[in-house]
């Protein structure tokens, strides 16, 4: 016999609740953008560095660079995670939220990185 992995609609949920939260999730993104920003800068200022300067041991940027990838994660997982109970509710419109919210988490971290180590 295989397991097999199924999401469990949540008892009074429609599939179009869990598109709308995956989309409200997906709007929050750029007012996360700007928190994580500010909480770089706010770091950087902290362990007495300029971000714009280029005189900051890597490990700085390291610990700099992490909490603010952290905070833009936040809702590029819950839209990841709402639009995948969407989509096993029945609503094929979860993907798109899913595909989106997964395409700007990796594509902040992959830039984030990249600025550190380059």
């Amino acid at each position: 016999m295989g397991v097999t992995s199924r999401v469990e609609p949540v008892q009074g949920s429609s599939p179009d609740s869990w598109v709308v939260r995956a989309w409200v999730a997906l709007g929050l993104v750029p007012v996360f953008l700007v928190l994580a920003l500010v909480l770089g800068h706010v770091a950087y200022d902290l362990m007495g560095y300029l971000p714009e300067n280029d005189d900051a041991p890597l490990w700085v940027d390291v610990v700099c660079t992490i909490p603010s990838v952290a905070v833009l994660l936040i809702p590029c997982a819950a839209a990841v995670v709402y639009g995948r109970r969407a989509r096993a509710s029945g609503d094929p419109r979860g993907v798109i939220a899913v595909v989106v919210g997964a395409l700007v988490a990796l594509g902040f971290t992959l830039l984030s990185f990249v600025s550190v180590v380059g």
